[in-house]
């Protein structure tokens, strides 16, 4: 049962990735890493200047997959002298395996930091965990990370 859950949670992420991806340019897709909880590899895709998309796969204790929905404010916070500073708000399904498959809605807050003439981008993040499995616990994620862009945006 649990190969089943995995299998049909699989299938929906790489269709949620895949569909938005071909409308598309390269340049607007990031790949990096996250260390914190949980700490795996990220991939980040821009809709447009203030929407995104992240996926992550990675461990929590068990393995963890998330995807989140971002919405950007590039005019929070003044600007530094070079690259582009940012908060961000967001929210997303998350599901981990463990003996028995966990589902949450996870929220995050974060800053990101678009560095200048290279498509690098340095990321800190954190929120709440809402369990909808195992009891309704609330936990938390949270972690930096760095996520190259293939071209400049």
């Amino acid at each position: 049962m649990v190969n089943r859950k995995w299998s049909l949670l699989t299938l929906l992420f790489v269709t949620a990735a895949v569909a938005p991806a071909r409308a598309q340019r390269l340049q607007d897709l990031g790949v990096g890493v996250v260390v914190g909880d949980p700490m795996g590899a990220t991939a980040k895709l821009w809709l447009n200047d203030t929407m995104a998309v992240d996926f992550g796969v990675g461990l929590s204790g068990d393995a963890a997959l998330w995807g989140d929905v971002l919405w950007h404010a590039w005019d929070l916070f003044p600007q530094p002298p070079q690259g582009r500073l940012g908060a961000y708000v967001g929210m997303g399904p998350r599901v981990e395996a463990a003996n028995d498959t966990q589902f949450a809605l996870r929220t995050i807050v974060g800053l990101a930091w678009r560095l200048p003439r290279h498509p690098i981008e340095l990321f800190a993040e954190a929120g709440p965990v809402f369990r909808l499995t195992q009891g309704g616990a609330v936990d938390a994620d949270g972690g930096v990370g760095v996520r190259f862009y293939f071209g400049k945006r």
